[in-house]
């Protein structure tokens, strides 16, 4: 028998009054544009999205390989929107929708937002005690090379998550010198902020939940056909930039060689940058 879930859809007035509400802080915030929003959704909806997230054993969850390891440390991801529970998967169709779109396109200004309904690299992500994800700034995920990632979305759902659990989500200036704005994982809590070759954020410091809590999250990427060049965005690469920040880090050498764009022979290229050609 199928399974009936509630007739939840998103209130546009509601959303463009929270896009309105917030437009202006995330047009100025530092180290570049982000905000957050705070019982973003109804409370009962985000209990049962809460009550419904599946636990590490509920579904075939996408672990990090030898070269995550380091960099995505007890991190668990799904995109896959067949194994999604039912009102997830619904809200997670809310997040992709028309008034959704309207929403963000009030928030960040940006006209012409499209969305990945195959939610490459966005999706589920559920991370335990001990987990992090190093500073970072994004790849392009979309297989199109016209099409570029410049939003993402996160929101928490976790309950009486305490501060010194951390999981805050950090984000650094370009030129990682420090933290200039840290987001903590709250319940009910949706982060929006700018992504890019410049954007550098993560948790890079390791979860101390307890055993049986974890960090859990929805995330929606959102796209821009052709989006110009920035001081925040130098064209569409296919590599994840990570960036040491904390002592262990910088201690352990990378799993792999980080790719770098150069020019060779009039062409753009990522090759690690030990095998560049002399």
């Amino acid at each position: 028998m199928m399974k009936m879930i509630p007739a939840f859809y998103l209130d546009h007035d509601r959303m463009q009054a929270l896009a309105l509400e917030h437009a202006e802080s995330f047009k100025n915030a530092k180290p570049f544009r982000h905000c957050y929003i705070d019982n973003f959704l109804p409370e009962d909806v985000a209990h049962l999205l809460a009550d419904e997230y599946p636990s590490p054993t509920d579904i075939a969850w996408e672990r990090g390989g030898d070269r995550a390891t380091l960099q995505t440390m007890h991190k668990l991801g799904h995109s896959n929107e067949q194994q999604f529970p039912p009102f997830i998967r619904h809200v997670m169709h809310e997040f992709n929708s028309s008034t959704f779109i309207r929403f963000m396109t009030t928030l960040t200004g940006q006209a012409g937002l499209i969305v990945d309904p195959h939610y490459r690299g966005c999706g589920l992500h559920s991370t335990g005690r001990g987990g992090k994800l190093m500073i970072h700034a994004d790849k392009s995920r979309h297989p199109n090379k016209k099409v570029d990632q410049i939003f993402n979305m996160i929101y928490f759902l976790n309950r009486d998550w305490q501060e010194d659990w951390g999981g805050h989500l950090d984000l650094w200036d370009k030129n990682l010198t420090q933290c200039e704005a840290k987001i903590a994982p709250v319940f009910n809590r949706a982060a929006f902020f700018l992504t890019g070759t410049n954007t550098y954020h993560g948790h890079p410091t390791p979860l101390e939940c307890p055993e049986d809590r974890r960090r859990n999250s929805l995330a929606v990427y959102y796209y821009l056909i052709e989006r110009p060049r920035s001081e925040n965005y130098e064209g569409w690469r296919t590599f994840v930039d990570w960036m040491p920040t904390t002592g262990d880090e910088k201690s352990r050498p990378q799993r792999e060689s980080q790719p770098q764009v150069f020019r060779f022979e009039g062409k753009d290229l990522n090759i690690p940058i030990d095998k560049k050609p002399k």
